[in-house]
């Protein structure tokens, strides 16, 4: 058994963060624990700056490792859960660019909120509040957002969706998505 075992099961289940308690060991095993990956084709990301690691699957395209088997699947979200990310890498954009606070804070309200205008107008508003709170919650499993320890129905955007949203996309994508909502209401 390697004395980093726990860091490496931590990062195979997702993503690390620095208030992990394997954090240290990841940081003082860097190098082991990247050969350690790369024998099975993945990269250790990590961001020390903003307090995160995880793996991600090497692209190859070379002969000897076409037909290596892909641990980490690339998967679509749903639209809702992609709105929100959307929505999550906005707030967060603009949260730094003000530097108030190195946490980007938001309630359930605040959320459902940013999401509402992106949904057609509708008489049955709890099925529109039961998709966002479906989307919440998977994104929070995702580990895009977490709950806030003693705060009800508080989050905190994870600084881990700004390696899988480009700031340069988030505009362009809701936009497109502010035109098919527009119209979904319009062939209503």
């Amino acid at each position: 058994m390697k004395s980093y075992s726990n860091i490496l099961v931590s990062l195979l289940k997702g993503i690390v963060y620095s208030h992990s308690k394997y954090w240290d060991d990841l940081i003082k095993n860097e190098q082991d624990i990247k050969n350690y990956f790369s024998d099975i084709c993945l990269d250790v990301i990590i961001d020390k700056s903003e307090g995160y690691a995880y793996l991600k699957q090497k692209e190859t395209e070379d002969e000897e490792n076409k037909d290596i088997l892909r641990l980490i699947e690339k998967r679509q979200l749903v639209f809702h859960d992609s709105l929100l990310c959307l929505l999550l890498r906005k707030q967060l954009i603009e949260s730094d660019s003000e530097g108030e606070s190195i946490k980007a804070i938001l309630s359930k309200d605040d959320i459902i909120s940013l999401m509402k205008p992106f949904y057609p107008e509708t008489t049955n508003e709890a099925r529109q509040i039961k998709q966002i709170n479906t989307a919440i919650n998977n994104v929070v499993k995702d580990g895009f957002l977490r709950r806030m320890e003693n705060e009800d129905e508080r989050y905190e955007i994870n600084r881990i969706i700004k390696a899988f949203i480009n700031a340069d996309v988030v505009k362009n994508e809701l936009e497109k998505y502010k035109t098919y909502t527009t119209s979904t209401k319009e062939n209503d």
